[in-house]
């Protein structure tokens, strides 16, 4: 026979729970916080109880109050009630423990919440061709077959002939390479419109007009190619590029490898639909690759205090097997609950992976979708090795199954 647990409710002191069986079980599970010589439970927890764990809640006339009646008296002070609710509730569905957020508790400082990954610096050269830039298309040529024969094998820069074909001799170079060669490599643009020669800041002012966020995209692709990594364009998987580790060749076999980042840049001033962010994570997985998204570096003053909804404890390994973590051990994610249909944007992302960092916590997204399934998404923070001074901060998106 299950056992009926008895729940008691009044509108200014809360739900709690004071018959003895009842609270022993609740709190032999980690629900509640004793106090006054009786368990009180959050709202998402009494909800879960009601919902799945054969409570039932009565009110001070001994009326039972159910799970509508019991969550409208709360829904109110949170726009984003039943989000919390539903991540709760899978949580626990899962046997693992959370609790309401608290930002004294703190996590194990040596979490494995950053990456390093290596740097190789890149060998520039004096290029002696000229390169002629298209304006309205938004690319430049070389047609010294050796010259562009040079920047692609060794480099990897442009497009030497068709692409994955062996066939035509034009090294076609985006604005982004264009920029950065006639930067860092002294190639020499003309412009094909004037045909004078044209400097690589007059060619990043003419995308910028054509591009919303020209220059931080610039910013990225010139950090990550200066350290060695090879930068393409991530457009078939959906983001702003992809990426292969330093030593990357078109055409040596030994050194091909395929693309395993892509990598998106998020402008602090852009906020972006829920799922239309998890889709470009999704389809990053999809194909095997890991995503990786590029924050700018955000002012003291710029930082806000995003609402973080838990703190998630997940399984540790012990002599008799993996044990689900408790509240006696330290907790491991910061967990925030969002729903497909919110907005997130990158001054609150970087907010909130800021408070995980300080905590010495993992962020972990909590995506409910439309049939209130969840999906997990915890983010690392990547050091680029060497990096020294950046404008931009990284971090590694990976699905995660609790």
């Amino acid at each position: 026979m299950v056992t009926m647990l008895e729940l008691k409710w009044e509108p200014k002191k809360g739900v709690w729970a004071e018959q003895e069986e009842t609270f022993q079980k609740l709190r032999n599970n980690f629900f509640g916080e004793w106090r006054e010589k009786k368990l009180f439970l959050n709202i998402e927890e009494a909800l879960y109880l009601i919902n799945f764990q054969n409570a039932v809640c009565m009110d001070k006339n001994g009326k039972a109050v159910g799970f509508n009646e019991l969550a409208s008296r709360f829904a109110a002070k949170g726009p984003r009630f039943f989000i919390q609710y539903n991540a709760f509730r899978d949580w626990r569905d899962r046997g693992l423990i959370l609790k309401r957020f608290d930002r004294e508790l703190k996590g194990e400082k040596k979490a494995k919440s950053k990456k390093k990954y290596p740097a190789k610096e890149l060998k520039t050269q004096k290029i002696k061709a000229d390169a002629y830039w298209y304006p309205k298309s938004l690319f430049s040529v070389i047609d010294n077959e050796a010259v562009g024969r040079n920047l692609f094998n060794e480099h990897w820069l442009g497009q030497l002939g068709i692409y994955k074909q062996e066939r035509g001799t034009l090294l076609k170079l985006n604005f982004l390479e264009t920029v950065f060669l006639a930067k860092h490599f002294g190639l020499r643009v003309i412009d094909s419109e004037t045909g004078r020669a044209i400097t690589d800041r007059k060619i990043l002012s003419q995308v910028t007009k054509e591009r919303e966020y020209t220059k931080q995209l610039y910013e990225v692709y010139e950090e990550w190619r200066l350290k060695g990594y090879v930068v393409k364009t991530g457009f078939k998987f959906g983001s702003h590029f992809r990426i292969y580790f330093p030593g990357a060749s078109p055409v040596k076999s030994d050194k091909w490898i395929h693309s395993r980042h892509v990598l998106h840049v998020f402008p602090k001033q852009q906020k972006l639909l829920i799922s239309e962010w998890a889709r470009v994570v999704r389809v990053a997985h999809s194909v095997k690759k890991t995503f990786l998204l590029s924050i700018p570096k955000l002012k003291k003053s710029e930082y806000v205090d995003y609402p973080a909804d838990f703190l998630a404890y997940r399984r540790k390994k012990a002599k008799e097997g993996w044990v689900r973590e408790t509240p006696k051990d330290k907790p491991r994610y910061l967990l925030v609950a969002v729903s497909e249909d919110e907005h997130i944007g990158g001054v609150e992302l970087a907010s909130l992976l800021k408070k995980a960092e300080s905590m010495g916590l993992e962020l972990l997204l909590s995506i409910s979708d439309r049939e209130t399934s969840i999906t997990y998404y915890v983010l690392k923070k990547i050091v680029l090795k060497d990096s020294g001074k950046s404008k931009n901060e990284y971090y590694e998106i990976e699905w995660m199954k609790p």
